[in-house]
Formats: structure tokens, C-alpha cells, sequence
């Protein structure tokens, strides 16, 4: 067995693994995966950083171990694997800062449990998907550097270590055995290991920098500050509170996603790629309105005649456009984005499918508001018979649901997929703000289940403007409070909970019905209230 291959690929040690989560910053090109057990892999390389912890009576391997558990530290792209140990757990941390060249991924790892443990991490000569790779690792007095390049640093120096090809220092640990030393190790399975001492409630911090990152990183953020900076930018577009707590923070992390999704964005675009018109509906209806503006200019210029990925595709492509379009709000950038869309919208329609068409006529009229031609719009809405998105988008809360029991514990699909994090978001905000260019709804549906739960939503970006609005239940039936800052007059309504109630008023409080169903007849003399 080759050295670093000891404890068998990551496929092998946790075959229930749900994928992997990223960890970068804003808009990162460089962003590291973090499997289920804390296994970190940076950016563009074939090796991976791993951790263990020697308690008094054995070492833990969070590979393999049943008591890992895994979520992110807030909102945001902090990352946070603990496994239990004798009286607590050791809990890693992972996140990502920018720095001087470049981008670099923080390994920060704490002992949680009353007494000293021993920390050992390792460079482990495979990915996230348990490929193996070919090494020249070297070991310095700060740092491991893998293949020339510096692949992580050292808080302090270690008090063991080894790098080799012949016997893994994994093995040589669970045997009870002190490393040799060696320095250096090449070829195919090489590995590295330091171990630190870790005294109760004590943390140290590992740096996996960029490879133009500066030799010196000086003083670097904790993952709290970090979780804070997350939340900050992600409440910045519109904050968001519903009955359901499971939905409300997978909504959030769907919204972090999202945001470090920005950078490839407007290639995907301009060649028409599945699932890329989702990603801008989503980001744009995430108040990510300055990180689109790249991805909207990549359709100018250009005269679609075919569309690769079907009607479905394209029609979410015309949908993102149409709606980011409307809420960048401006003119020249939408009237310039005309000709590609309505050809779009053409190849669309050939394809006589109607959920297709529906939903690119719909993303059409939206741009041509946005390019000042509102009356025209107008015209053509008569053409869409169904106001609902495209049948990949959950339709109800029981679709929802469904989609969020796919997710890892941290938050993420299977390989951090960014089109189900945007499936979701459109799909949550489906439920709680809806409409076309002369309506705007309210909670268009509203579960039983939250019958009686409050729902609170701020500044949240619409093709009508910035609303904010409330629900709060006086005995059965629900009071809304809303506020639509909006240029002009539209009528808002609230189908889930009353709809039979509208209302022009930009600003204002009503006490609805309570159901989609609207209120119930009162008795007539002599009947029963049962």
C-alpha cells in the first residue's frame, strides 16, 4: 500500500459522502471543496489537506468516524466539521479571505474538550473524489510545500513530522509511533504529516494560500468575523424570516452560493448553458444587482439561431435576462439585449411547448419594460396564459421540501451544484413574492403549516421596486403590513391568505381572510356553527 493511500481514497472511507461543499470568498475564481468529514481540497490541485485528533484513548479519524457532523457557521461560506471525542468534540473550521496575490483558504481547528489532544493534518495525494496523485511534498520548519508551491503553513512549528512514500504516517500515529523526521517524499501515494499539541479550548490556524500569495500573510480574520462579513452582504439584498427555520437558513445558504457564483457567469450566458439563466434570476432576485451587470452585457451583439440546451433552457435564460434586466434598470444595457431575446423568444416558440413559451414571453415583456417600451409589453402580456416558472422551479412547499432533503448537512447538493441552490431560491420566493408587470403578490401561497407563524421580509428587490412586509395573526385570521417603494401605482395582493383583498396603496395594514380560500359564509338563522 502507498503511503498516503493507508486509509483508502475518500469514495472508500465515507461512501455515504454527500458530495462536497465550496468554501471562497465573493465572487472567488478560487475556491477550495470541503467533503464531509473536513477533508479540504484548494483550487486547482490534485492534493488534499486532512486532520486528526489523538485523545487519551484513541486517534479519531473524522473520515471515518459516526459522530462527525458538518454546517456552516452562519449563512455565509464558513464551513464547520466537529467530531465528538472523550467529554467534547474538536471542531475545524474552514473559510476564505482575500489576501495579497490572491485568494487564500484558512484551516482553523479548535479543542472543544476538557483536556490536551494531539493535532495531526496531512497533505493526502488525492481530491474530494479519491482520484490519486503523483507528488514531490517537502517539509519546511513553517510550511509543507507540494509540487513548488507552498500548500499549507504552519501556525508554530510542529512537534512531529514526515513526509514518505513507503509507510503512512497516518499508520505509524494509530500504532502509537513517533514520526522520523524525513522531510522529503516523491511519486505516486506521497504523503506529509505534522503533529501540534492542542491544550483544552485552545485553536490553532493553518493557511492554505494562493500561489501569488505573499510569502508573509501577517494577521488573518477568524471564522467568526468572517461569518459576519457573510451576513452582512448577504441581508444587503433583502432579509428574510418564515415560519419554517429549515427553510429560512437553506434559503440563506442558497444565497451565498449563489453570490461566489458570479465570476464565470457571463460565458455561461452567451453560450446559452443550462442552468445559467437560473443562476442570473436567482442572483438578480438576491439584490446582487452590481455582480450581473457582466453577466446581462454577454447576450448584446449577439443573434441566437439555434438553442443548445432546448426550450427549457433557453426560456430560463430569457427569464434570468428579462428580470435582471428589470431590476438593473437601465435603459441602454436592456434596450440592447432586444434583438437577442425576441430572436430567443422566436426559437422558443418553435418549439411549441407551452410552459417554455409561457415563461419567455413572460422574461420578454419584462425586458421590453425595461427598455421603455411598456405599452408594447402590455400588448404582448395577453399572449401568457400561466404566470408560473419553468417546471424545474418547486412549485408548492411540498416540492420544496423535497429539494432541501437533498442537500448535505451543510447546505449544499451533491457537488455544491449552483443550479439547485438558485432552483431553490426562485422556488422559495415563488412562495412568498410573485406577480407579472401589472401585479404584485404577496405569499401567492401560504402552507397550513404556517398558519398562525409569523413571516417578516425587508427589502426585498422586485420588478416593481424595494417591499418590505409582515404577517402577524390576531386569532385566525392574519394582519399584513406592507411598504412598496415603487415609481408607480400597482396593485398588490395577497392570494395565499386572502384573495378576494387588493389594494393600490404603496403603504398601508389589512386584516385578511386568513386562507386561499377567502372568508366563509356566515350562518344562517338557525344553523349550527359546526
Amino acid at each position: 500500500m502507498l503511503a498516503g493511500l493507508f486509509l483508502g481514497p475518500r469514495s472508500i472511507e465515507r461512501p455515504a459522502d454527500a458530495g462536497y461543499t465550496f468554501v471562497g470568498t465573493l465572487g472567488s475564481q478560487e475556491p477550495s471543496r470541503v467533503d464531509g468529514g473536513g477533508l479540504v481540497q484548494p483550487f486547482g490541485v490534485p492534493w488534499s489537506v486532512d486532520w486528526q485528533i489523538g485523545a487519551e484513548d484513541r486517534w479519531y479519524f473524522p473520515a471515518r468516524e459516526a459522530t462527525v457532523r458538518q454546517r456552516r457557521n452562519g449563512a455565509g461560506a464558513v464551513l464547520e466539521t466537529a467530531v465528538r471525542i472523550p467529554s467534547g468534540d474538536a471542531v475545524q473550521r474552514v473559510y476564505s479571505v482575500n489576501v495579497a496575490g490572491g485568494d487564500a483558504t484558512i484551516i482553523e481547528i479548535r479543542n472543544d474538550s476538557p483536556v490536551a489532544v494531539a493535532l495531526l493534518v496531512s497533505i493526502r495525494p488525492y481530491d474530494v473524489y479519491g482520484v490519486p496523485a503523483e507528488l514531490d511534498l517537502e517539509i519546511a520548519t513553517d510550511r509543507i510545500i507540494a509540487d513548488g508551491r507552498t500548500a499549507l503553513m504552519f501556525p508554530k512549528p510542529a512537534a512531529e513530522s514526515q513526509a514518505s512514500t513507503t509507510e503512512d504516517p497516518l499508520s505509524l500515529i494509530g500504532r502509537g509511533q513517533t514520526l522520523d523526521g524525513k522531510d522529503r517524499a516523491r511519486g505516486l501515494g506521497a504523503a506529509a504529516a505534522a503533529v501540534f499539541p492542542l491544550p483544552h479550548g485552545a485553536s490553532l490556524q493553518f493557511v492554505v494560500p494562493h500561489p501569488a500569495a505573499a510569502y508573509r500573510l501577517g494577521p488573518l480574520p477568524d471564522a467568526d468575523a468572517v461569518a459576519r462579513g457573510w451576513s452582512a452582504v448577504i441581508e444587503a439584498g433583502g432579509r428574510f424570516s418564515f415560519p419554517d427555520p429549515g427553510i429560512t437558513q437553506q434559503a440563506l445558504a442558497a444565497r451565498a452560493r449563489l453570490l461566489a457564483e458570479t465570476h464565470g457567469l457571463p460565458a455561461r450566458i452567451s453560450q446559452l448553458d443550462p442552468g445559467a439563466g437560473r443562476v442570473l434570476e436567482a442572483l438578480a432576485l438576491s439584490g446582487a444587482v452590481g455582480e450581473i451587470m457582466g453577466s446581462l452585457g454577454a447576450l448584446a451583439g449577439t443573434f441566437p439561431t439555434e438553442i443548445p440546451g432546448g426550450a427549457d433552457s433557453a426560456a430560463a435564460i430569457i427569464s434570468g435576462v428579462g428580470r435582471a434586466a428589470r431590476l438593473v434598470d437601465d435603459r441602454a444595457v436592456a434596450q440592447a439585449l432586444l434583438e437577442p431575446v425576441a430572436q430567443l423568444t422566436f426559437l422558443v416558440e418553435k418549439q411549441k411547448d407551452p410552459v417554455a413559451t409561457n415563461e419567455a414571453l413572460l422574461g420578454l415583456c419584462r425586458l421590453l419594460i425595461a427598455a421603455g417600451q411598456r405599452n408594447v409589453a402590455l400588448e404582448l402580456l395577453p399572449r401568457v396564459t400561466d404566470l408560473s416558472p419553468g417546471a424545474d422551479i418547486p412549485g408548492d412547499i411540498e416540492q420544496l421540501v423535497e429539494l432541501a432533503e437533498q442537500a448535505n448537512p451543510a447546505g449544499s447538493w451533491g457537488g455544491d451544484d449552483e443550479v439547485r441552490a438558485a432552483q431553490f431560491w426562485l422556488g422559495t420566493r415563488r412562495m412568498i413574492i410573485g406577480g407579472d408587470p401589472r401585479h404584485l403578490q404577496l405569499l401567492p401561497q401560504f402552507p397550513p403549516a404556517w398558519r398562525g407563524g409569523e413571516v417578516e421580509v425587508h427589502d426585498a428587490a422586485t420588478t416593481h421596486g424595494m417591499v418590505s412586509f409582515a404577517v402577524r395573526w390576531h386569532g385566525e385570521r392574519p394582519a399584513l403590513l406592507w411598504d412598496l417603494k415603487a415609481d408607480e401605482q400597482v396593485e398588490i395582493c395577497c392570494p395565499g391568505l386572502d384573495p378576494d383583498w387588493s389594494t393600490t396603496e404603496s403603504k398601508g395594514e389589512a386584516l385578511l381572510a386568513g386562507t386561499s380560500l377567502g372568508l366563509g359564509q356566515p350562518p344562517s338563522a338557525g344553523d349550527s356553527f359546526a
